[in-house]
């Protein structure tokens, strides 16, 4: 009877033959599906793995996702409130106020589209050349205008077609898109990522919103023509003002989201800071570039609208926030030790511990592991910036019927206004530079990857506009090939690193004891609990990680998770670490293939002993790993 090894990789993009430890020509492919594929090795098919890496990195549009980055903070706002043993009206209130703030998301980018086209462009620069001109200059911002939101529900709606819609022979249930989501759907539903038409509904509220702000501006340009500008932003505070009053209501909903292992969250009420970043990122970039248009237009700033109000506040709050995330990196630096780790008496032809510069090497990467693992806290800092700002400039401003920025001083008023609107556009611009070399630098691929990797594993319940997820193809195939393993040979591995243990844990949950009891799981580097549990503990909380824990069994696989120390992104998986499943692997290694011989035909060769350090990477060299892959083998055969 054939046991297999069934490998899924982290980020970084498609590993291809090095997911399994070979070179492109000794592996081979026995499946093709849309951006995906699974491999084997030639030598020894029993070892096979499902890359699924192109599905975030194969995309020529991808560095143009950054534009679509609020709304996808938006929506990932939605997953990460508490777990559902909690209150169900704070549950029911924390989705509703997620929601408004979606819907104030699509409005306020309807509304500077509106500001940009029909205010800037049509009624002040076009209409300069008379009173007709001033007619088409506003009908043609309107039609610039309603291409913003034209284009975002045409990019939500082709992508929800080809990605998200329901395929046959995907998953272990019937997947026919289901309208509505259950009140406490979690991983553990079949049709969790298969809501197609709840999406396609979602799109059409989205519409009606637009619809709505459209004519809030058609009802303005009426009121206000004559006037040296159209007044929009007097609707852009009203939508701003809602905006602040839905993120205090998450505030006080999530001000804690952690499951059971609360001292290990990584910040407070996230759900809040996240739809901050998302209001603050759009805005800000938005307000740049309506101030760079006024320039390039000549419209000067005593006709400016009140939309830019409080532009000096994103340019602080930029500012700031880079000063508190140096203060916050030499804080976190050099917080741990290596001083457990023996010195190296002999040569390096047989080393028997660490040089001091290797030892000075593992503290430094101990300590940003540990630093990672708090970078959440980044968020919430900027958030409260933000809005920290943005009350100190209405509070300098109570009179909002004067002109913009009137109490500063006409020369430093021009050199704020420049400088916003050189770097407020320049955010979106830096960031997609910053993903298209990704494509060209493996150590900055690997830092996008996460990310975005991180943003678009969730299905889209809260906003239609964000990017469209990759787990609505990746969880249901990974999903197939797994009951059809187990059914075909009886037993099973599989074998999970980074990211992929998440994507392992979506499609074990739903499966029966007759399937979980004939598989064996082997995660490493997982950051279930490191990162998602604290963030979304009602999907990778400590009750969805024992529930899976309970079902596997010891008798057969069971479930095994390697960590290190020095890896930023794995730790482990239940709480601080249980002995029956947690195995913390030491960095350096320290076992030499003398002591732990392997088969001559692996081609995945031991580390070498107090030689490196591995951090994230490599875990299927240590002897540990080689050593959980034998005793799954024992256990699941005859």
């Amino acid at each position: 009877m054939t046991i297999r090894e069934l490998r899924i990789h982290g980020v970084g993009g498609s590993p291809g033959a090095a997911m399994l430890g070979v070179k492109p020509g000794d592996a081979k492919v026995i499946r093709q599906g849309r951006r995906t594929q699974v491999l084997a090795r030639r030598r020894d098919p029993r070892v096979e793995g499902y890359d699924w890496g192109r599905l975030t990195t194969d995309s020529p549009l991808q560095p143009l996702w950054v534009l679509l980055l609020p709304f996808t903070l938006v929506n990932v706002a939605g997953w990460a409130h508490g777990d559902f043993s909690s209150s169900r009206r704070r549950l029911l209130a924390t989705r509703g106020a997620v929601h408004a703030s979606a819907g104030l998301l699509t409005a306020t980018y309807t509304l500077w589209a509106a500001i940009i086209g029909v205010d800037y462009v049509g009624y002040q620069a076009i209409g300069r050349w008379g009173e007709t001109a001033q007619v088409f200059g506003v009908v043609l911002g309107f039609l610039l205008a309603a291409g913003v939101p034209a284009v975002l529900m045409t990019i939500a709606n082709v992508t929800r077609r080809r990605f998200e819609k329901p395929e046959a022979g995907y998953g272990i249930g019937t997947r026919d898109g289901q309208a509505r989501w259950a009140a406490q759907e979690d991983l553990r539903s079949e049709q969790f990522f298969a809501h197609d038409r709840s999406l396609k509904k979602l799109l059409g509220w989205h519409g009606v919103i637009t619809a709505m702000s459209f004519a809030a501006v058609v009802w303005m340009v009426l009121v206000q023509w004559g006037e040296p500008n159209l007044g929009l932003g007097r609707l852009f505070l009203l939508v701003g003002a809602l905006q602040v009053g839905s993120i205090a209501a998450l505030a006080v909903l999530c001000w804690n989201p952690a499951g059971r292992y609360a001292d290990l969250s990584a910040g407070r009420a996230l759900p809040a800071a996240a739809v901050t970043l998302a209001v603050a990122l759009s805005n800000g970039v938005c307000a740049g570039f309506a101030l760079l248009v006024a320039q390039l237009m000549g419209i000067p700033w005593d006709r400016w609208g009140q939309e830019l109000g409080l532009i000096e506040s994103f340019v602080t709050t930029v500012v700031l926030w880079a000063v508190a995330f140096g203060v916050w990196r030499a804080r976190r630096r050099g917080r741990a030790n290596a001083d457990e780790l023996p010195s190296r008496t002999v040569g390096d032809d047989e080393p028997d511990g660490v040089t001091e510069e290797l030892r000075a090497q593992v503290a430094r990467q101990r300590s940003r592991a540990a630093a990672a693992r708090r970078a959440p806290q980044l968020v919430t800092v900027f958030a409260g910036l933000f809005l920290l700002s943005a009350v100190v400039s209405v509070v300098m401003r109570l009179d909002l019927s004067q002109p913009v920025m009137d109490w500063v001083p006409p020369p430093q008023r021009s050199v704020l206004s420049t400088v916003a609107a050189m770097l407020l556009p320049g955010i979106p611009v830096a960031a997609m530079v910053v993903v298209w070399q990704s494509s060209r630098n493996a150590v900055l691929r690997r830092t996008v990857a996460i990310t975005w990797d991180v943003l678009t594993f969730w299905p889209r319940r809260y906003h239609p506009f964000a990017v469209r997820p990759f787990t609505e193809r990746a969880v249901p195939e990974f999903q197939g090939l797994i009951t059809e393993r187990i059914r075909r040979d009886e037993g099973l591995i599989v074998s999970a690193h980074s990211q992929g243990s998440v994507l392992a844990l979506a499609a074990l949950a739903p499966m029966g004891a007759a399937m979980l009891h004939r598989c064996g799981v082997l995660t490493s580097g997982s950051p279930i609990t490191a990162l998602y549990g604290q963030v979304f503990p009602a999907y990778f909380g400590q009750r969805p990680v024992d529930d899976l824990k309970e079902r596997t069994d010891p008798s057969c696989g069971g479930w095994v998770n390697l960590y290190r120390l020095t890896d930023p992104i794995g730790g482990p998986v239940v709480g601080r670490g249980d002995p029956a499943v947690d195995v913390c692997v030491p960095d350096p290694a320290e076992v030499s293939a003398v002591s732990f011989p392997i088969a001559p035909d692996d081609p995945e060769p031991l580390r070498q002993p107090w030689a490196d350090v591995a951090g994230h990477r490599d875990y299927q060299n240590e002897s540990v790993y080689k050593a959980t892959v034998r005793e799954f083998r024992r256990r699941c055969g005859p």
